[in-house]
């Protein structure tokens, strides 16, 4: 059939059926022109098109004129067109705007008058409600809250996908602290007043919310999906208590305690106008007799199109078949261990994120995940496995746990004893005689990776009770090149993979839980570890030491990551750093020796990891993982320029108001310093975020970073203060995992 005929028939059908069709220029959508950084010659700006009515807007264009001589230099998300006045619309996948829903693209420009505050212009067109369409704010501080229709990782969905209701699970719009009380708590978010209504804002009700607890020894069920509100849909976050799952984004969730005990799981939710409303429980769990619950293990990355999921790693102690219900973000259904769901148009060349979300069945108990999984649309990723286990010793019998494992579709144990290797998230083994044995778990990846792990165990006649930290200072890493099986010990460097995967990597060991935290000396024996000391007195970002910086002593940034020179020498290349902390920021000091210092791209957001480049990377709770497309870890770029970015869910991104940084410079020698605003888990790029308060005995995954350029297209030298085994410092600013360690320290 002619797709115009169908087309058309199909508009015929929803007219007799009674419903209208509205023209584009009957919504009143509202416009917002947003600075989001500028400096004395240019500036990086969004518009915003939020579509506040109940009728989907498809199509949209939209026009601004700078009266002080600035022009558009640049953009993206949006095809361009005009001379002052400009005009923008959409590329395809940002055309429809679903009712509460906002669509942003960028603009570059350069200043009509240099030194001056960047102009923000009114914005109007088709769907612009008649209100004024500037705004004073910059997008660091918006209050804008997205859909609930939405999941707050993905972009706008393809025309195909628009009927299919989309809970907002993945939504946190409050950095509060967990309520401890039973108590509902109600507070009031920045709303959205309809650009059609100004002046008469409708009151909003506050969703009610309503949290179950059902225990079964050391599982529990949380169910708050009773939870209502009389406007429409609510978001949902779980906080469950448990220090190995806190929170999940979610209306239910079933979890299993590690530790008897008490434990307060509170439910938090809010409308599509921002009230949100919070409800507290205690309960007890202890240790039964009978059925034990299954682990969930989940794995996903982007294959093209589509982001695919695996948890064929999930384990039950009883040998149980288990049933697997999955949601991507559009509800829940039942499907097999491995599964996919399809994301982005043809030719999207976009990023799309989803929260991933797994509950796996025995028939009786159960057991949920949930991860956020993405990437670049067209493109393929394979997630590194990245196995963890810890051990307990009974005589010379052994228990095994690798829950801790992340990325992977299976593990597989090796006890060093000879004997055949076992599969599965849990095994006990028991040993024929006493002795010192080599522990190796084996996980395997979805596509090309597999990676091991190891830890040496010593059974005696005298030792009968022995336990392990999550890796202990014996534990090792190795990759498993592809082809190869998990238990495979070839240290031979495995091939590049082809162009079509790109592949995230595992550091040799996390810091161990109990860290040294004296703050006689800052650069710990523990490799990849530095303990920052609190600062009595905040220093001064001017790059010039303050006397509080004498406090904490120098670490190296010495080891080659990446680069067409592989050993600069001093006069071309050296750099060390220190830290110190308070309860509102990180504070970093570098001293570097850079013979040239070059920044050959001004465009703060263009090639920004090639030029002279101070780099961060930050994960505030040491959580691991891949990050490339999210805010669940951090690599920031600064610039000679003080420019901080890092490519969050929607591309390359200014983040100034995150870092504060001074440069100064005598000849070779040059000081950077650093104040950081360091931001939780529940970080978005849609809403306004409030930095965490630091506190004494707080460990985050942290490296420090230098790239040196003298000039050349690429950059020469990218030096760092970790170095993993498999070599896979590069790696960090996709994946967290790699990142050595920083204790805050009194």
């Amino acid at each position: 059939m002619n797709i115009f005929n169908k087309l058309l028939r199909q508009s015929a059908l929803l007219l007799g059926a009674g419903l209208t069709l509205q023209a584009p220029g009957s919504f009143a959508a509202r416009c917002e022109y947003l600075v989001q950084s500028d400096w004395n010659t240019g500036f990086v700006a969004a518009i915003r098109i939020t579509n506040d009515t109940n009728t989907a807007i498809n199509g949209w264009s939209v026009n601004w004129a700078y009266s002080d001589g600035s022009t558009r230099t640049g953009g993206w998300n949006a095809n361009f067109s005009g001379s002052n006045p400009y005009s923008a619309t959409g590329v395809g996948w940002n055309n429809q705007i679903n009712p509460g829903q906002s669509v942003e693209f960028g603009v570059q420009g350069n200043k009509g008058v240099a030194n001056s505050p960047a102009q923000r212009p009114v914005v109007t067109g088709t769907v612009c409600s008649n209100a004024p369409g500037s705004s004073s704010s910059s997008s660091t501080s918006r209050s804008v809250i997205t859909s609930a229709f939405s999941s707050s990782r993905m972009s706008i969905s393809s025309s195909s996908m628009s009927s299919r209701s989309r809970s907002s699970y993945g939504l946190s719009l409050s950095s509060s602290s967990i309520p401890s009380s039973s108590a509902s708590t109600t507070s009031s978010k920045p709303t959205i007043p309809s650009s059609s209504s100004a002046s008469s804002v409708e009151p909003n009700t506050p969703p009610v919310a309503v949290l179950d607890v059902t225990v079964h020894g050391m599982t529990v069920f949380i169910d708050g999906s009773k939870s209502t509100d009389a406007e429409g849909p609510i978001s949902y976050k779980i906080y469950t208590g448990d220090p190995e799952k806190p929170t999940i984004f979610y209306p239910s969730v079933w979890n299993t305690y590690q530790t008897p005990g008490e434990y307060s799981v509170t439910l938090e939710i809010w409308d599509r106008r921002g009230a949100t409303v919070r409800v507290s429980k205690k309960f007890t769990v202890q240790p039964v007799a009978g059925n034990q619950a299954p682990i969930a293990m989940i794995s996903a990355a982007r294959e093209n199109r589509s982001i695919v999921a695996y948890a064929t790693a999930s384990f039950d102690p009883e040998g149980v078949p288990l049933s697997y219900e999955w949601d991507f973000g559009n509800g829940a259904y039942i499907g097999d261990a491995r599964t996919s769901f399809t994301d982005c148009l043809p030719d999207q060349t976009t990023s799309q994120s989803a929260l991933v979300t797994v509950t796996v069945s025995d028939g009786e108990l159960k057991d949920t995940r949930q991860i956020t999984a993405g990437g670049l649309c067209g493109t393929v990723f394979d997630v590194f496995p990245q196995p963890q286990f810890t051990y307990r010793l009974e005589g010379n019998k052994i228990y095994v746990d690798g829950r801790k494992s992340t990325g992977t579709t299976g593990l597989s144990w090796d006890f060093g004893d000879g004997s055949a290797r076992v599969a599965g998230v849990l095994a006990e083994h028991t040993y024929a005689a006493a002795g010192t044995y080599t522990v190796e778990l084996g996980a395997s990846g979805q596509s090309l990776f597999g990676n091991r792990t190891t830890q040496i165990v010593t059974l005696g006649s005298a030792s009968s009770l022995a336990s392990s930290s999550l890796v202990s200072s014996s534990a090792r890493s190795a990759t498993v090149c592809p082809g190869s099986s998990a238990g495979a010990t070839s240290a031979a460097a495995c091939p590049a993979p082809s162009s079509s995967a790109r592949s995230s990597s595992v550091a040799s060991s996390s810091a161990p839980s109990s860290l040294a935290i004296s703050s006689a000396s800052s650069v710990s024996s523990i490799p990849n570890h530095y303990n920052a000391p609190r600062a009595t007195t905040a220093p001064v970002i001017d790059g010039n030491a303050d006397v509080v910086w004498e406090r904490t002593a120098w670490a190296p940034i010495d080891v080659f990551w990446l680069g067409t020179q592989s050993n600069p020498s001093a006069q071309d290349y050296s750099g060390r750093y220190k830290a110190l902390w308070d309860e509102d920021y990180l504070y970093l000091l570098f001293d570097v020796t850079d013979d040239r210092i070059y920044d050959g791209v001004r465009d703060a957001l263009d090639r920004y990891w090639e030029d002279d480049t101070v780099e961060l990377f930050i994960d505030e709770n040491k959580n691991g993982g891949q990050h490339g497309y999210n805010t669940g870890a951090w690599a920031y770029h600064i610039s000679t320029y003080g420019d901080v970015v890092d490519y969050t869910t929607s591309g390359p991104k200014l983040l100034n108001d995150h870092v504060t940084s001074r440069l100064v410079s005598n000849g070779s020698k040059h000081s950077w310093e650093l104040r950081v605003r360091i931001y939780g888990e529940d970080y978005a790029d849609w809403k306004a975020n409030t930095p965490l308060k630091l506190f004494s005995g707080k460990l985050m995954g942290f490296s420090a970073c230098y790239i040196d350029n003298d000039g050349s297209p690429q950059r020469e030298s990218m030096m760092g203060s970790v170095n993993t085994q498999g070599h896979k410092n590069n790696q960090g600013y996709q994946d967290a995992s790699v990142f050595g360690s920083l204790r805050l320290v009194e």
